[in-house]
């Protein structure tokens, strides 16, 4: 292409920006000051929708690197694609980082401010920096325009799937790779829109050694795709392709931490970053989460689409403790964290000794959230009570106003109520999540006991009825737990209930059950429900007014 060409394609590109040469724009970006070893990592979502937990577990790993080797971590925001930008998402990546601690060392903070000195952060205001390496590009040869329309691009994917060939703009399909220059100028007279694209100078056919500090040693297929470095539409923005390398070269990051998904694509930032004249980047290629298919698909990558878990407003909504769920996720990254966990309960998660080597032997972790949750139950009953009472009404106070006020009308009966069988070495393990305290707790409050539902005996309920009546005949509330239980076990053999097991298991006909289904009528009556804590220290707590309106009703 002639320079008059050339000229006028620089031209069209930076209409209404100032861009620099690459000599002033690295004059501003020089080599940090950190000792040896020390890793920049960075993390780099798009404001493009929800906030995946995969993208959680991508920034804590981020984040341990760089803590541990006394590096740096940054948050840069990808949003260079303007038509699927969501408005909002960007600060939902900084509050919800915020969340799980994992607030960046630079990058865009809480306040809305940047902090750090090799940004700007957002891709969005580095347009000028982008077009003055795609312009370097151009001139060098290694760049040029495309002005074929979407439907010209379509039509080449049909005929590549027709001819069974693999798809993608390279070969007799990259329609304006060596179109004449006269070609050009009649595109560019006509006011045609068009993208830059890369030059590609690579073989599908040969193969380019790659070593990944997760993966190891590969060998992948060299890029051949011309793909697009600047877009056609109104922000000139550039492709994520061209994006990462000239930012994470200029921030100075020392290893990409990425999704394994990105993998197939080094190649193709290897070579833009030789064409460029840039120092080829250091990949880590991280595990993707995955999940069993509730639809029996078996195993497969955890979708924005299909599962809710994926969404971390899932967890924040359900109130999960979130160390526990930051724990967890250590879990899925290095195998050795559960022991280590295990023996420093109390622990900051930052003490736990990130290991790259475990991370390595990670493949494609699996969410499992009957794991999820037993970590949640062992961070919550470790809580020491205040904590946990706070907890719990500051998430009713929010969700369930009407159980909140029920339990600030009696300040000290709700401590009573949220204390019960959390003391001792083996405290109950029922909460999970905050949003847990309506099942759990509202059964103690007579106005949320009237509306919740309630689980039925299996019994007949006219055994039911009558066996509740010669209970509370002879029912005393001042009884210790010991004489309680007696007078349970006369109640129920009056009430034509065994308490002999051997005798029950030989002449099952002849009774209703055994002591154990009696004391079941009388807990679910009283509180709904079958399961719950013990059941002489809910009465205590309840109060002898309470219980005999429950159980005599």
């Amino acid at each position: 292409m002639n320079k008059v060409l050339e000229d006028r394609i620089v031209e069209l590109l930076s209409a209404e920006v100032s861009v620099k040469n690459r000599i002033e724009i690295e004059a501003q970006y020089p080599n940090r000051k950190l000792d040896t070893g020390a890793e920049v990592t960075r993390f780099c979502p798009s404001p493009t929708g929800f906030v995946h937990i995969g993208g959680i577990f991508t920034a804590m790993i981020c984040q341990y690197v760089a803590r541990q080797s006394g590096g740096v971590y940054i948050l840069r925001i990808e949003d260079t694609d303007k038509k699927r930008e969501v408005e909002g998402a960007k600060e939902l990546i900084v509050q919800q980082l915020e969340k799980f601690d994992l607030s960046p060392n630079e990058g865009l903070q809480l306040d809305g401010s940047e902090a750090g000195d090799y940004g700007p952060y957002l891709q969005s205001e580095r347009r000028e920096i982008y077009l003055a390496y795609a312009i370097d590009l151009l001139r060098k040869g290694r760049a040029y325009p495309c002005f074929a329309t979407p439907e010209e691009l379509q039509n080449a994917v049909k005929d590549q799937q027709s001819k069974k060939m693999r798809p993608g703009y390279y070969g007799q399909w990259a329609l304006w790779r060596d179109r004449s220059d006269d070609d050009i100028k009649s595109a560019l007279d006509a006011g045609k829109p068009f993208v830059l694209r890369f030059r590609s100078e690579g073989d599908h056919e040969k193969r380019l050694s790659i070593d990944d500090v997760l993966k190891g040693h590969l060998e992948l297929p060299e890029n051949d795709l011309d793909v697009p470095l600047i877009k056609s539409d109104e922000w000139r923005l550039p492709t994520y392709h061209l994006a990462h390398v000239v930012d994470d070269y200029l921030m100075k990051a020392t290893i990409i931490m990425r999704g394994e998904e990105w993998l197939p694509s080094t190649p193709l930032h290897f070579e833009l970053a030789d064409a460029l004249n840039i120092p080829r980047h250091r990949y880590a290629h991280t595990p993707v989460i995955s999940i069993i298919d509730k639809s029996g698909g078996g195993k497969r990558k955890l979708s924005k689409r299909k599962d809710p878990e994926a969404d971390v407003a899932y967890w924040l909504k359900a109130a999960y403790p979130l160390k526990a769920v930051k724990a967890y996720l250590l879990g899925l990254a290095n195998s050795n964290f559960e022991d280590w966990y295990r023996d420093n309960p109390n622990a900051d998660l930052a003490e736990f000794k990130f290991s790259m080597q475990k991370l390595a032997s990670s493949r494609s972790p699996l969410l499992d959230m009957k794991k999820v949750d037993d970590y949640a139950r062992d961070e919550i009953a470790r809580m020491p009570q205040e904590h946990f009472n706070k907890e719990i009404l500051a998430w009713c106070e929010l969700h369930d106003r009407k159980l909140f006020d029920a339990m600030m009308n009696d300040p000290e009966y709700t401590k009573s109520v949220l204390a019960i069988e959390r003391d001792g070495d083996k405290p109950r393990k029922d909460v999970a999540k905050w949003s847990d305290a309506p099942e759990q707790f509202g059964y103690f409050y007579d106005e949320i006991f009237a509306t919740q539902e309630h689980e039925k005996s299996p019994l007949d309920q006219k055994v039911v009825k009558e066996s509740l009546s010669v209970y509370m005949s002879t029912y005393s509330h001042r009884l210790d737990k010991d004489a309680w239980f007696e007078n349970m076990k006369q109640a129920a053999e009056k009430s034509g209930f065994c308490l002999d097991r051997n005798d029950l298991k030989a002449n099952p006909e002849k009774y209703h059950g055994g002591i154990a289904d009696f004391a079941s009528l009388v807990r679910i009556a009283l509180t709904g429900k079958s399961r719950t804590p013990d059941l002489w220290t809910i009465m205590q707590i309840m109060g002898e007014d309470r219980v005999k309106n429950r159980l005599e009703t």
